[in-house]
């Protein structure tokens, strides 16, 4: 799960271990931009359906569908990705009002307990498996907050640690003594193979480079 779906953090500074914390989201924030958002996903739609009934009825359209039916089709998933596009926002807020998520660090093991409304997911990964420990500056449209996460191999899998409008440097290099972690650039987030996890390159000793 994104980090950048949290925007609270408790307890908000980590001291020792083992370690727990509780990352929810603003329920207050969500809801007010959920409501603003659903009449304009609505006319959206309206105007979407709209638009193809009206070509549909037309002859020349018709005819053309018929020629080519191709051409039918390239539609038919183009109308889908615009609806899918149009409920993708509608998804992530309503998530936001529901999505709560537990870590815990003890003894070399972290353990995620992600709880929501129709589901509650949970897994757990070796300490040793995470990269380091990154401080992330994140901009919006609401300001700037500094973040300093566990980056994890695959993406999906990187812990939001703490929240904070300023993080110094002797704070980022103590929570990452305290994980026997090293830091990391922030650029780490965002590389490409960060989505999957990481092979590691064949040595001079190794068959395969022979």
């Amino acid at each position: 799960m994104r980090v950048a779906i949290f925007d609270r953090v408790e307890p908000s500074t980590i001291s020792r271990l083992p370690l727990r914390l509780v990352e929810t989201c603003s329920r207050r924030a969500a809801a007010i931009m959920l409501v603003a958002t659903i009449p304009v996903v609505i006319g959206l739609a309206i105007s979407s359906f709209g638009l193809l009934i009206e070509a549909a009825s037309a002859p020349t359209v018709r005819t053309i569908v018929a020629a080519h039916p191709v051409i039918g089709l390239e539609v038919l998933a183009g109308i889908t990705v615009w609806l899918y596009l149009l409920a993708l926002p509608l998804k992530r807020l309503a998530r936001r009002l529901s999505i709560r998520r537990t870590v815990e660090i003890d003894d070399g093991t972290v353990r995620i307990i992600e709880q929501g409304y129709i589901r509650t997911r949970s897994w757990v990964a070796p300490l040793a498996s995470f990269e380091g420990v990154a401080h992330h500056v994140r901009a919006s449209l609401s300001g700037t907050r500094h973040e300093l996460i566990l980056v994890h191999p695959a993406r999906g899998k990187s812990v939001l640690l703490s929240l904070a409008s300023q993080l110094s440097q002797v704070e980022v290099e103590r929570v990452a003594t305290l994980l026997g972690h090293k830091e990391i650039p922030p650029s780490s987030l965002y590389r490409f193979n960060a989505l999957w996890p990481r092979v590691a390159a064949p040595t001079l000793g190794d068959p395969a480079h022979a």
